[in-house]
């Protein structure tokens, strides 16, 4: 029997946080591809900043940092590339090539 290579993930749970008095609203609020897809996930934010770093959870797991930047360059970490447009206040987290074992919460942190 074949396996079913083309499952769905349920990629993202976001949370509104707050950073020092400022506001971080991550986006899409959901996002269900399937496997192999390519995904991209918005944080933007209300004032300047001086580094950023995304993380990840999976259901019932511990918090684990994906990538951290201390300026605005581009970090790479596998599949995972992270940049961010500070003339724009917003950073991204790309997920290349899906895997179930992405399924799980993302989050972003500012400074």
């Amino acid at each position: 029997m074949k396996r079913l290579l083309c499952s769905l993930l349920g990629l993202l749970c976001t949370q509104v946080c707050w950073v020092k008095g400022q506001q971080v609203q991550q986006s899409p609020a959901s996002l269900v591809l399937q496997e192999g897809e390519n995904a991209e996930l918005q944080c933007t934010y209300s004032t300047t900043l001086n580094s950023m770093q995304w993380f990840y959870q999976r259901p019932g797991g511990r918090l684990v940092s994906l990538l951290y930047s201390p300026s605005w360059a581009e970090q790479r970490g596998g599949r995972l590339t992270s940049s961010a447009a500070s003339n724009e206040s917003r950073s991204s987290l790309h997920i290349s090539s899906s895997q179930i074992t992405d399924s799980g919460t993302y989050l972003c942190a500012m400074e």
